[in-house]
């Protein structure tokens, strides 16, 4: 059945350039229905409300739930997502749990983008009390409504935050839709890349994750790798793979020769061929597997990288170099693989939590100090130390930020593809960042240890030549306002940060080498200090 045929013919979306779906998922009482009638008209589209229409073709959803069971309701919803996801031009307002269903998120990511919206307890519980069109909702027959929808808020928190959101909270139907419509209507923001071995796009949006394959022109088989908790969020929205390989998670995991072993075996059980195209969907960690795989396979098929955390976004899925690390330090055995394509959807920097967040600023202030770009200004401006965000700034915000970031990465790698030269500048701080990280490898996440390698080397700079302490002053209050440490967690032997700094790949002819500065702007590479100032820069860290 064609659900179109349900609806009066006026309604129907007029044919446009762009008709993709869109979808609007978040709790109850966080304006679903208002703003979605609202977009609907901006766009030109139809306006669905899925809870109506199962209640028109049904009954009653309480009456459903009463006679059937939830199970029976959800089997309603996942076949009316199926349906919709056929349709174009259409505004679809779900139900508070559907986007829950991954099968339904899979359905309606196909021809749609996802947007949530979100709204504070109080005034969730003020609009549904005042939907007097809705006032058989169970939630207000509880005795506390509003502890209630803060439990429910809180169990439902990751699965909404899988989604682009919007604050709906003191803000016009109209304003939030014009939001969306931008969003939905607009392609994501892209910049070429020129490599030695061709150029490909870097696309920067909000919830364009489902079309992977339309973005990075894959026509042969799509192969996903991932990770358990990645896949957990974004696995069923993204492009449909025709095969999936999920990597363990947690804390002890490692970018290995072994987990790259895995990744062979898995293309090789599937029978995936040459004209195959891997994605990444993951962290730095994923996105180096990924890559050595993608080089090496079959001696070599195309990459996608679909960076899903901010040092990832920035810094690693551009540049081509890939590392893996061994038992004597990071990144020690590696090659270079270009990308096809690069895709970064802002709205999976929602999923972070407010440690990793802070730790990805870090490299947006290491590319801030080597350009003396806007971004040294965004991040002393901009709320990015929100631990109770849903995302920091709005979506265009963190698009901004997430642009001028790579582009800083994105000039100097293409003005040194093979860091013979410019492009050891972007390991500003990395020096003293890797020794930490060998050190104190149970404390610290790479961010954080590049916040504070960062926090060194502008002391070097400070102490070996002239660059000014004022600046220093600067970048250890920016560090800190960025939810940083300008210390280390634990005291560390200086002599055993040495040691590993010994085994640093960037070493020349038994001399370590450092990226330090002149000014904010003006980054240098040296090997000629002295080791005792390095010893007094590395006890000024210490807690």
């Amino acid at each position: 059945m064609c659900l179109l045929m349900d609806l009066p013919a006026d309604s129907i979306a007029s044919s446009a350039d762009d008709t993709r779906n869109v979808v609007l998922t978040g709790f109850m009482g966080t304006g679903k229905t208002t703003v979605g009638r609202v977009l609907a008209d901006r766009l030109g589209f139809a306006f669905v409300d899925t809870d109506a229409v199962i209640e028109s073709r049904h009954g009653a959803i309480k009456s459903i739930f009463v006679e059937r069971g939830e199970e029976a309701f959800r089997a309603i919803e996942r076949d009316l997502a199926a349906e919709l996801a056929e349709q174009s031009g259409v505004v679809i307002s779900t139900g508070g749990r559907m986007m829950l269903d991954p099968a339904n998120v899979t359905s309606l990511s196909r021809n749609g983008r996802v947007f949530c919206l979100v709204a504070t307890p109080e005034v969730i519980l003020e609009r549904v009390i005042a939907d007097e069109a809705r006032i058989d909702r169970p939630l207000l027959s509880v005795p506390d409504p509003h502890q209630t929808i803060v439990e429910l808020l809180s169990e439902r928190d990751p699965e909404y935050r899988r989604f682009a959101q919007l604050t709906t909270d003191a803000r016009s139907p109209e304003t939030i839709a014009a939001d969306i419509a931008t969003l939905a209507r607009s392609d994501p923001r892209r910049f070429a890349v020129d490599t030695p071995t061709g150029d490909y796009d870097f696309s920067v949006g909000a919830a364009i994750l489902p079309f992977v394959r339309q973005l990075a022109g894959v026509d042969g088989q799509l192969v996903i790798v991932t990770d358990e908790a990645t896949a957990d969020f974004y696995l069923a929205s993204c492009s449909t793979p025709d095969h999936a390989i999920v990597l363990p998670s947690g804390p002890g995991r490692r970018k290995s020769l072994e987990q790259v072993s895995y990744v062979y075996d898995a293309l090789l059980d599937a029978r995936v061929d040459r004209s195959a195209t891997i994605v990444s969907l993951g962290d730095s960690v994923v996105g180096d597997i990924a890559a050595f795989a993608a080089a090496t396979y079959l001696r070599g098929v195309e990459l996608v990288h679909c960076p899903t955390d901010l040092i990832a976004m920035i810094d690693t899925s551009v540049g081509g170099k890939v590392g893996l690390d061994t038992r004597h330090g990071r990144n020690l055995i590696g090659l270079y693989k270009q990308p096809s394509a690069v895709i970064a959807d802002i709205a999976t920097l929602q999923t972070l939590d407010a440690r990793h967040f802070s730790a990805g600023l870090a490299e947006v202030l290491k590319h801030g100090l080597i350009a003396d770009s806007e971004l040294l200004a965004q991040l002393e401006t901009g709320g990015w130390n929100d631990e109770g965000r849903q995302l920091p700034g709005a979506l265009g915000d963190m698009q901004s930020l997430v642009a001028q970031a790579v582009q800083v990465k994105i000039a100097i790698v293409q003005e040194d593809p093979f860091e013979s030269g410019r492009r050891e500048v972007l390991n500003l701080g990395h020096t003293f960042a890797h020794a930490f990280e060998q050190v104190d490898a149970d404390g610290l996440i790479h961010g954080e240890a590049v916040a504070i390698g960062i926090v060194a080397a502008a002391r070097l700079s400070a102490a070996v030549g002239n660059f000014p302490a004022e600046d220093v002053t600067r970048i250890e209050g920016l560090v800190e306002r960025l939810g940083l440490s300008i210390a280390l967690p634990h005291r560390q032997r200086v002599e055993a940060i040495i040691e590993a700094m010994t085994r640093d790949k960037k070493r020349r002819r038994g001399r370590q080498r450092f990226v330090l500065l002149h000014g904010i702007g003006d980054p240098f590479v040296t090997d000629d200090v002295d080791e005792c100032i390095v010893r007094e820069v590395l006890e000024s860290v210490q807690p």
